[in-house]
């Protein structure tokens, strides 16, 4: 019986020392504004309270918007979170309208990189044209901050908060950009993300969200003229 409870002790001492390196392991980190970025900026409000839809398969305590829209229920996307978003100018005049899926990735390592989700986005500006950009991002200095300690410990929260969330797929912790229609046709960049949260409810969860998409998308290296 005492191999028993060494075995059963030593799982559980596994855990903590897991959970405690990955609340604490310092690789798991992105907070912070974007820097030394030379881009157009979009900015968008935050999809649960203000933006056109959001829905996903019922898996999270995150609201739909709008209340009434259907849950994602086909086994292939239900666990996937779908938003509308419509995109600003720096002036917070509407320039443009973004869709985005987002689904955990399966490589996921919480103790090595954290909590990373898969990012697809398809972006249409009238009167330029469209692009997609993949961007893998990463959760968990959020959830370390904002969500379990407000929604699951029941603690305050101490914020606002500013989140760079972009790691990848591209160099330099940045998502991948490729042009699909008119000015953007064949031209490929980067774009990262980041986040200043203003309020999180312990009963509705994120309120005011000031989000701003880089978007770092060169001049096509074709000439035109010549094609």
């Amino acid at each position: 019986m005492k191999y028993v409870y060494r075995a059963i002790f030593g799982f559980l001492f596994g855990f903590l020392v897991s959970l405690v390196g990955l609340y604490y392991n310092p690789f798991t980190g992105g907070s912070g504004f974007v820097s030394g970025v030379s881009s157009r900026v979009f900015t968008y409000h935050s999809p649960f309270t203000e933006e056109l839809a959001v829905t996903h398969g019922g898996w999270s305590r995150l609201p739909l918007r709008p209340a009434t829209i259907a849950e994602l229920w086909e086994d292939t996307i239900r666990v996937s979170l779908l938003s509308v978003l419509v995109l600003r100018d720096e002036q917070n005049a509407p320039v443009g309208i973004a869709s985005r899926v987002s689904q955990f990735l399966d490589d996921t390592e919480m103790l090595v990189g954290g909590v990373l989700v898969g990012d697809d986005w398809l972006v249409t500006i009238p009167g330029e044209g469209s692009f997609f950009i993949e961007a893998d991002s990463n959760l968990w200095p959020f959830m370390k901050e904002t969500l379990i300690p407000v929604w699951y410990l029941d603690r305050p929260w101490e914020g606002p908060k500013i989140y760079r969330p972009t790691t990848g797929p591209g160099g330099g912790d940045t998502a991948i950009v490729t042009g699909a229609t008119g000015n953007f046709a064949a031209r490929k960049g980067t774009a990262a993300e980041s986040y200043e949260v203003f309020d999180f409810s312990p009963a509705a969860g994120p309120g005011n969200i000031d989000a701003r998409l880089y978007l770092n998308l060169p001049e096509r290296l074709t000439n035109l003229a010549a094609e």
